[in-house]
């Protein structure tokens, strides 16, 4: 049988990248009934993932979702305000039985962008498990509660007591984000999303997608999941706009659209350019890596036939200059030599056992 955890990273890694760690802490939280504080820059996840890991604890109707904010209040925390007793018995109550109190797992999007009166309340009501005001009182149902924001935990105790005494109330803490933002990363995220997405056949530009968003990235403004994903989604969009059925260069352009890539654009038909060429070249060198391994099959197969040998020679010869003249970008240069450099061993190979074969 299948732990929680396996159950979790598997429903997780249907939809999104790099959520073991995800899967990991929720995995623990629901087993230990600790609560779990999410946090680090926007656009990577953390609320959808959240939800899709908690699919697989529980049913829909046992979780509880509560935004919090600057017009966060009291009343909003606790379910309402009981307005019939507060007119008819001056007294403030609240209706608990709707609030996150009576579910077994609640997620605070946001929690410490309330103020911090409401942070401090519900300290204190974490701390009794149990809402008390007044001679209303309420037993805390809530096994965990998963806080999710974009600040991180040392800003959090910046912002006053009540915040910094309301992270503690949180043992299990992950900061949610890549370890990296490079070509592969973002590549790794698009073929993941891509069969999900309606509109034009991306015809081969997700690498060159991948590496406009690590370009962009490198600025320093992280160009995150969320946004490489609309990305992904405009440029097959654009296609279909023009009627074409796949995604071509100029698609790409329409990425100027997109907010965090501004500065990017002013540049980005050069880099597009670029980044084209290089794909083109990186095509064309393995399409000689392939012919280079299909000679090399015949040559095994023939050692021991002078004529055939010496045919062998004649194609690594050919072959030779064919890559000396292929297109290549800087950075697959070496790459071009070393190809080359073995074709002309290989053929020196060819003929050397060709004579040695005929003197036999």
């Amino acid at each position: 049988m299948n732990s929680i955890y396996e159950n979790i990273a598997r429903n997780l890694d249907t939809s999104f990248v790099r959520s073991e760690q995800m899967a990991r802490i929720i995995a623990l939280a629901t087993e230990s009934g600790k609560n779990v504080l999410l946090w680090g820059p926007g656009g990577h996840g953390k609320s959808e993932m959240v939800t899709t890991a908690l699919s697989v604890v529980t049913e829909e109707e046992h979780v509880f979702v509560q935004s919090f904010g600057e017009g966060m209040d009291e009343a909003t925390l606790w379910g309402g305000l009981d307005f019939r007793a507060l007119e008819e018995e001056k007294i403030l109550r609240y209706f608990p039985e709707n609030s996150f109190l009576a579910k077994p797992y609640a997620v605070f999007e946001e929690m410490f962008d309330a103020p911090a009166s409401v942070l401090l309340a519900l300290k204190d009501t974490l701390t009794a498990k149990k809402l008390r005001k007044g001679s209303q009182v309420f037993g805390m149902k809530t096994k965990v509660i998963i806080a999710i924001t974009n600040k991180n935990p040392d800003e959090i105790s910046d912002l006053g007591p009540a915040a910094a005494a309301l992270v503690e109330r949180f043992p299990l803490q992950l900061k949610v984000e890549w370890p990296s933002y490079k070509s592969p990363d973002y590549l790794n995220l698009f073929r993941k999303v891509a069969p999900r997405l309606t509109g034009a056949d991306l015809n081969g530009s997700q690498g060159v997608l991948a590496e406009v968003m690590a370009k962009a990235s490198e600025s320093g403004d992280v160009v995150s999941p969320r946004t490489a994903v609309h990305a992904l989604g405009i440029v097959k969009t654009a296609a279909a706009l023009r009627g074409s059925s796949s995604v071509d260069k100029q698609d790409l352009l329409d990425l100027c659209f997109l907010p965090g890539m501004e500065q990017f654009a002013q540049n980005l038909k050069a880099e597009l350019d670029a980044a084209y060429e290089r794909a083109q070249a990186e095509s064309r060198l393995v399409d000689a890596e392939r012919k280079f391994q299909s000679i090399m099959t015949e040559f095994s197969s023939v050692a021991q036939s002078p004529i055939k040998l010496l045919q062998v020679a004649r194609r690594l010869i050919a072959f030779q200059d064919e890559v000396a003249n292929l297109k290549v970008t800087d950075g697959l240069t070496d790459r071009r030599k070393r190809m080359r450099d073995t074709a002309s061993e290989k053929a020196a190979e060819a003929q050397r056992l060709a004579l040695e074969n005929t003197r036999a």
